[in-house]
């Protein structure tokens, strides 16, 4: 995947489901370039008219702009379909790190826990990021077709049988002078 048109977007993505709406979100823009009346060139003033006659948020143009131009050169009209195409069965080879946490991070933990990932796992790894309110405190991740389970409930679960007994056992009384 080193050199291929995926590899650019994995390089800022750190999840699964924002690279898929990346890829849509090119899908759009190109036929926007390729199938409108104007140039048939992607370059920063196409930008702009694409977003402006479509109404797109601020960040996914900003993310349009963040791509280099030898990135937007891969695609032409006739292969731009193929290559988009390409990067979906790409996205689907890699490493994936599912991850049920109790509340949605903010983009800058996210971010973070992607760059660990990265860093700690593969290159290339994707997140794939669920909120699950029953893992109240902790985390749930599964990694390799095995469930990692950190969260408080599972730990209650495992030790119920001594807390029992400790809760249910009497509080010793010391005397006091």
């Amino acid at each position: 995947m080193n050199n291929s048109p995926l590899s650019t977007l994995v390089k800022y993505t750190y999840v699964r489901s924002d690279l898929v709406y990346r890829i849509s979100l090119l899908s759009e823009f190109f036929d926007f370039v390729f199938f409108t009346d104007h140039d048939s060139v992607a370059n920063k003033d196409i930008i702009e008219r694409f977003s402006g006659s479509r109404k797109e948020p601020q960040k996914d143009i900003d993310f349009l702009k963040s791509l280099p131009q030898a990135f937007m050169e891969m695609f032409t009209r006739d292969s731009f379909h193929e290559v988009l195409g390409g990067m979906s069965g790409e996205l689907q080879q890699l490493p994936i790190l599912s991850l049920a946490v109790p509340v949605t991070f903010p983009p800058e933990h996210t971010e973070a826990i992607g760059k660990w990932a990265r860093k700690t796992i593969s290159l290339d790894t994707m997140l794939d990021i669920s909120v699950d309110e029953s893992v109240y405190i902790g985390c749930r991740f599964i990694w390799e077709n095995i469930i990692h389970d950190f969260s408080i409930d599972h730990y209650f679960n495992l030790h119920k049988d001594d807390l029992y007994t400790r809760l249910s056992s009497p509080i010793p009384v010391t005397a006091r002078t």
